[in-house]
């Protein structure tokens, strides 16, 4: 973890995600780099001139706070560059991940529900859906120090081994242990003993997982499964891995992952599968 993406509103909840930032950073010796959208109104954008004294004022505006943000965090002792860009904070990031050397990203997230999650959902919950690296949601204040029991939910297939491999090497990095559970539903029930042996057939392929807990929960559904198992082993952050899926698909499904970023109260992770 070299290089740190954090994108700001100045929101209480994106100082959040930037304290976390800072804690991390301090651990790798992280770059960290802030991202700070001005979503202009859209007769800006396609106004003639190229540059208005409305878009002047909002971009030195952003440019100050930004400023502001990036000089508390060098006096801390870490490395941090700043950009702010006039773009909707899904194609910005989108962009930066093309061009730039960035493994991680931390954000903060108020959440959504109703029709603001079906219509629009959060700006998180987009990033999350997008991003090829690691997605780090922060609902609340976090001393993510205090992370010591992190949730990974799977069914133990091949396809999890690499999400596998990055979920164990940030919990080293925080010092904390990995509670991997099996989420057994109505819909998807398997026995006790068929999930023993998924366990065991992964377990024989990749031995580090025993030096954590493996755990079976049953619940009505995985989403619940997930938050109800969190809450009653006391985990403090969830992993969750999205997948991709066409905007149909997604309007009418949703994803199980993109549900716990805006539901769970706890902080999630993001590795895409």
């Amino acid at each position: 973890m070299k290089n740190i993406l954090v994108p700001i509103d100045f929101s209480e909840h994106s100082n959040y995600a930037v304290e976390v930032a800072v804690d991390l950073a301090k651990k790798n010796g992280a770059t960290i780099l802030l991202l700070h959208c001005v979503e202009l109104p859209q007769r800006f954008v396609t106004e003639t001139t190229s540059v208005l004294p409305e878009e002047l004022f909002f971009m030195k505006e952003a440019s100050f706070n930004i400023k502001k943000v990036s000089e508390t965090l060098s006096s801390q002792g870490v490395t941090v560059e700043t950009l702010v860009e006039t773009a909707t904070l899904t194609n910005a990031v989108r962009i930066l991940l093309e061009k730039e050397s960035i493994d991680f990203i931390v954000m903060g997230s108020t959440g959504a529900s109703g029709s603001k999650e079906l219509f629009l959902g959060s700006n998180a919950e987009k990033i999350v859906r997008t991003s090829p690296i690691p997605v780090l949601v922060i609902k609340d204040k976090t001393d993510i120090s205090k992370v010591k029991k992190m949730v990974f939910a799977c069914d133990f297939s091949q396809r999890y081994v690499k999400a596998f491999e990055k979920a164990i090497a940030f919990a080293n990095i925080l010092g904390a242990k990995i509670d991997f559970v099996y989420i057994n539903t109505p819909y998807h029930f398997n026995s006790s003993r068929e999930i023993k042996t998924l366990i065991d057939n992964f377990s024989k392929e990749h031995g580090e997982i025993l030096t954590h807990s493996i755990h079976m929960y049953s619940d009505f559904s995985i989403e619940e499964g997930i938050i109800h198992f969190a809450e009653d082993n006391q985990g403090d952050l969830i992993c969750m891995f999205p997948t991709k899926q066409s905007t149909l698909m997604h309007l009418f499904n949703g994803s199980i992952s993109e549900d716990i970023v805006n539901h769970s109260e706890k902080p999630v992770l993001t590795i895409k599968l």
